[in-house]
């Protein structure tokens, strides 16, 4: 368990307490011996990375520069026997085996935004009926380095989820739903907002929109990946 003592912006019970999250999603199919028998899952790991503040194009960190952590994932665990790699092969075990291998190997400044790798075993599952809100969008971003894939005009099925001050979610406003169909579905968002949208600067919009609304707003642009904005943790600039 991560206690106050941990990384910069995770608090206790490992509960990250920084303004800005990522989240990056790395599915593998695994088996364990575990309690005496077998215990075969889908697993997926989840890496959460947090900030004070952005980078200048609106990232914690580009997801791009974690693809060592899923080469390490796909060449080790992946269609694997857990036990045959680690000691410890309980949910706590891998999670602790693929924060500390990340922290060790992803480049230097992306482990120190690294708050914790979880595991979870099992389908992912949808967010309940009326708990997220979707939208189709296309977008840019400027500032990238030249041939980077999210510098040319792509779309992405977007979904927007909020919590409260406890990190439990909540229903999305439907005033925020509303504003969300009416301005942001089926727009250039580059044209419809004056920010280089990220899914970073789009929860901070959307946060500041609903201005006494959920605690935090989370935007994913896919299955597989999030970033969220939480007002009044840590320095929200």
């Amino acid at each position: 368990m991560t206690t106050s003592g941990g990384p910069p912006g995770v608090g206790r019970a490992g509960r990250v307490e920084a303004a800005w999250q990522i989240g990056k999603r790395y599915r593998f199919e695994a088996t364990r011996w575990l309690n005496g028998r077998a215990d075969g899952h889908s697993f997926t790991a989840e890496a959460v990375l947090c900030a004070p503040a952005l980078d200048p194009v609106g990232f914690v960190v580009d997801f791009g520069r974690l693809a060592g952590l899923k080469e390490h994932i796909d060449d080790r665990l992946d269609h694997s026997c857990l036990n045959a790699h680690l000691p410890d092969v309980s949910d706590q075990g891998l999670a602790s085996y693929l924060t500390d291998w990340a922290r060790a190997h992803l480049p230097a400044d992306v482990a120190a935004c690294l708050a914790q790798v979880r595991i979870r075993t099992g389908r992912p599952r949808g967010a309940a009926a009326g708990f997220a809100v979707e939208f189709e969008a296309t977008h840019h971003l400027e500032g990238l380095a030249p041939g980077h894939p999210c510098g040319q005009p792509h779309g992405h099925s977007y979904l927007v989820s909020a919590a409260d001050a406890d990190g439990c979610s909540v229903p999305v406003p439907e005033e925020l739903a509303w504003h969300i169909h009416k301005v942001l579905d089926g727009s250039v968002l580059n044209e419809s907002l004056d920010i280089n949208p990220t899914s970073e600067h789009l929860a901070r919009y959307l946060s500041d929109w609903t201005d006494r609304g959920p605690a935090t707003i989370r935007v994913s642009e896919t299955e597989s990946s999030w970033a969220q904005y939480t007002r009044g943790a840590g320095h929200d600039a």
